[in-house]
């Protein structure tokens, strides 16, 4: 499998060190794609352990049988209130499954992954979260991720 990296991204907040962001090419119609979410936005399960809001390098695992009624936001570097009244701004569960019922995508993945960006410690995010995301994305066969941020 080839990867583009595209040079000079900057992040907008400070990060000591800015990773080259990378992309795989697109071999697949959308119609016969499985599409996950991930999100930087700090989004979790009511039932599951909040996020440390001082820079958590977790993440938490969102069935897709989730709704939004059991989900919710614990993000230390925005305003939660808004994102809590509607998760799909931050986290648009909803919006995936009407694609996959219009034949849009062929399917929703059964998992979404869910973290909390923002900085922290980068390191943990190459070397351990991402790879562990990565790799649970590849087991389910996924072949698109809308990754939305915090």
């Amino acid at each position: 499998m080839g990867l583009t990296v595209f040079e000079g991204l900057q992040s907008e907040i400070f990060v000591p060190i800015t990773p080259k962001s990378v992309f795989t090419p697109v071999k697949k119609e959308l119609k016969e794609m499985r599409v996950a979410l991930a999100t930087a936005a700090g989004v979790h399960l009511k039932t599951d352990k909040r996020f440390n809001l001082a820079g958590d390098t977790t993440y938490r695992e969102v069935p897709d049988t989730s709704t939004v009624d059991e989900l919710m936001v614990s993000h230390g570097g925005y305003d939660n209130a808004d994102a809590n009244r509607d998760i799909n701004s931050m986290f648009p569960i909803d919006r995936l499954h009407e694609l996959a019922a219009e034949g849009f995508i062929k399917e929703s993945a059964p998992v979404h992954y869910a973290f909390m960006g923002g900085g922290g410690d980068q390191d943990a995010f190459h070397d351990v979260t991402g790879p562990e995301i990565a790799q649970k994305l590849v087991e389910e066969e996924v072949d698109a991720v809308v990754l939305t941020a915090g």
